[in-house]
């Protein structure tokens, strides 16, 4: 997974290309476990703005694999959907 930022809305300089900095945008997740592969689109991130680095905080990266636990669980063997934020 994309790394993890502790304040989504906080700029940072890129801990991988050391050039760029992050600003606030969304990106496409896959996850994939077993025979199982989740996609979740519109996941908001910080972006590097030179290398494209995404930087997705705990919160959302906690939501993300509890989601995409639950789906797994379930039995799906593949789901694309919009991520949306919980409540």
């Amino acid at each position: 997974m994309d790394k993890q930022l502790s304040n989504k809305d906080k700029k940072m300089k890129c801990v991988i290309c050391k050039h760029g900095e992050t600003k606030k945008g969304t990106t496409t997740i896959t996850l994939e476990k077993g025979n199982s592969t989740i996609v979740f689109k519109d996941v908001p991130a910080q972006i590097c703005d030179n290398c494209g680095e995404k930087y997705v905080d705990g919160k959302t990266t906690k939501d993300l694999l509890k989601k995409a636990n639950e789906l797994v669980k379930n039995g799906t063997e593949v789901d694309i959907r919009k991520f949306q934020v919980a409540a």
